[in-house]
């Protein structure tokens, strides 16, 4: 046996994450690790490598019979990228923006290696088959797709050239063709390096193809047991029969210098429907979504309300923005840290001048099935389920006729995706909303969507 946790608790000034969690992983295997968003995965994981900050801990965790929680700080760093490497959630979060890939593996060497050299960093990028290695090795974190990102990162963690590696949510923002790729990936690496893997998703489907045994996480206790089915999620709401079009988009282009993002590209959005763009990381799909609320620049012709909405400045434009809303792909990282949920859902009603700016705040959060005493709470302290609906709520507090929806469920578990699908169609029938809803998770697409477009 590998790493054998037994009745680990975790706990902090306010809260108890973990209360009772027992989990063992052999030599060469693959164990996941699933559960509802805030069940105490990622603490579990954070655990095992005593990054969690100011907690208490409980019970045990053995690895190859080396009690962790009774190392030190200096043991720990002999472990940490050595015998047990983590793969975080968010590789954009994860990585240094101001390094280059080249520089933060190299890191990662000097501490587990006497003489690294450059050879080695192109072979763990080899290994990790990124194609031209020499070019992401010289390349920022924001240079590189989702995908090769998500590979440098593994580079990364294979750098010490661990026994064990905590895998936590590796997949979650990619399109479905490269998690297939990553996955197959760790498959291909878990062989050849005779790696044991732990698991951490909230993708039902992708633990059926990937692990040897599966725990379930929930209320900060896990329990081995079989793989659940995933959940039906529905099909789109119906449609009335001549909804006028509310967005008209003709030959949108976006350029990020002399790079050609998006070329010629048209559709049309009626009221109350749901148009779904679909298409692997790096298509261009959130790169429209920002152009058509003048987040990024582009050419071409957006009619909203029989203007150009690209033509327009001053007053206009901002009566105009009231109609056309985005959520974006990370709560998290979009809603203010500093700002109560208060703060956060009326900053735009108070920007539009809203009358009665209180009441539509309750009406507002009732919408989205929150109480009021969520408002003196800040983002950290709410789950990702939470999060979205601030960020609905964000939205939904200007009356808008459209709302563009990012990956907004890209992060949830299967069954608080589940929960913002019945919300997201209880809305569009109650207000009549139009989506423009960006995805690669087909599942989620043909529940919400009446039309798709692959880019």
């Amino acid at each position: 046996m590998l790493l054998n946790i037994q009745h680990l608790s975790v706990s902090f000034k306010d809260c108890h994450p973990i209360q009772d969690a027992n989990l063992t992983v052999n030599d060469g295997e693959c164990v996941a690790l699933i559960g509802a968003s805030g069940c105490g995965k990622t603490t579990l994981a954070r655990t095992i490598l005593k990054l969690q900050q100011n907690a208490l801990f409980k019970g045990s965790i053995q690895f190859q019979d080396l009690e962790l929680l009774s190392l030190n700080e200096k043991q720990m760093q002999q472990i940490r990228g050595g015998k047990i490497s983590m793969i975080f959630q968010e590789p954009m979060s994860a990585l240094n923006p101001l390094q280059t890939i080249q520089k933060q593996i190299l890191e990662s060497l000097i501490l587990h290696h006497n003489h690294p050299s450059k050879k080695h960093i192109q072979t763990l990028l080899e290994q990790v088959e990124l194609k031209n290695p020499q070019r992401i090795a010289t390349s920022y974190p924001h240079q590189l797709s989702g995908g090769e990102r998500q590979r440098a990162m593994i580079a990364m963690a294979l750098a010490g050239a661990p026994q064990l590696l905590i895998a936590d949510e590796p997949t979650t923002a990619l399109d479905t063709q490269t998690q297939t790729q990553i996955l197959a990936l760790l498959k291909k690496l878990q062989t050849e390096l005779h790696l044991s893997i732990l698991f951490i998703t909230h993708d039902l489907e992708l633990v059926h193809h990937f692990s040897d045994r599966i725990y379930t996480m929930e209320q900060g206790k896990t329990m081995e047991n079989d793989i659940p089915p995933v959940p039906d999620f529905g099909s789109p709401v119906p449609l009335t029969n001549e909804t006028p079009v509310i967005l008209n988009v003709q030959n949108l282009s976006i350029n990020y210098g002399t790079q050609n993002i998006i070329q010629n590209f048209s559709f049309q959005l009626h009221a109350g429907e749901t148009v779904a763009l679909s298409g692997p990381s790096g298509s261009g799909k959130s790169s429209i979504g920002q152009a058509l609320v003048r987040l990024v620049d582009a050419t071409g012709k957006v009619w909203l309300k029989q203007q150009n909405f690209l033509e327009l400045s001053g007053k206009a434009l901002k009566q105009a923005r009231a109609a056309i809303q985005m959520v974006f792909q990370d709560p998290f990282s979009s809603l203010n840290p500093r700002w109560t949920i208060q703060d956060i859902i009326v900053e735009g009603g108070k920007i539009h001048h809203l009358a009665n700016i209180n009441e539509s705040l309750i009406q507002t959060l009732k919408s989205v099935h929150l109480s009021s005493d969520i408002l003196t709470r800040y983002p950290h302290e709410l789950s990702g389920g939470q999060r979205v609906r601030v960020a609905l709520a964000r939205a939904l507090i200007l009356k808008p006729q459209i709302l563009i929806l990012d990956e907004i469920t890209t992060q949830l578990d299967i069954h608080t995706q589940l929960e913002i699908i019945h919300l997201l169609k209880e809305l569009q029938q109650k207000e009549n909303l139009a989506y423009l809803f960006i995805s690669h998770d087909k599942r989620v697409v043909h529940a919400l969507a009446h039309r798709i477009i692959e880019l």
